[in-house]
């Protein structure tokens, strides 16, 4: 699979510091990306086991083939994340990335931040020889659904289901 992707964006003028940096996240990271996948799944009412996450965290940023994650700073601050992971679906002919978890901190959203995260996104999997992306949306989250729409996805008339096994 492709490379460490790393870029900067500018943020609107006024805004200070003028950059938001985006790196693929590494070991070191997990601690912050926990504080902000916990802020995320309080936003989106997703049930939080701190050891269950912490874990699978840690085994996504130590194994490649599972997925990718790239954490946005502000300076030291980390501000945002994404997560892709991979999946391999015969009806998209073979691996498809799935983009997990996206989160903007709120101070930070409506600039251009989530547009360049999925181009990342995008990129990587075009690298990679994956055709296509897919991700869920809380139905209660509105504004997320619009912004998804408007970068491209559709809905599909399907609904997931999961189950413990």
């Amino acid at each position: 699979m492709a490379s460490n992707h790393m870029s900067a964006l500018r943020k609107t003028p006024g805004d200070t510091p003028d950059r938001i940096e985006f790196r693929q996240a590494r070991i070191p990271d997990a601690a912050e990306l926990l504080q902000l996948i916990r802020a995320y799944y309080r936003f989106d009412r997703i049930r939080f086991r701190s050891n269950t996450i912490d874990s699978a965290l840690r085994k996504l940023l130590r194994s490649s083939s599972l997925g990718r994650i790239w954490i946005m700073r502000d300076g030291a601050k980390a501000v945002g994340y994404i997560v892709l992971t991979f999946n391999y679906d015969l009806e998209f002919g073979g691996f498809e990335g799935i983009v997990t978890d996206l989160f903007i901190l709120s101070d930070y959203r409506a600039r251009g931040l989530g547009r360049h995260a999925l181009a990342l996104v995008y990129a990587y999997c075009r690298s990679a020889g994956i055709r296509t992306v897919e991700l869920q949306v809380e139905e209660h989250n509105k504004d997320a659904q619009k912004f998804y729409l408007k970068h491209g996805f559709r809905k599909l008339s399907r609904m997931v289901m999961s189950r413990d096994v």
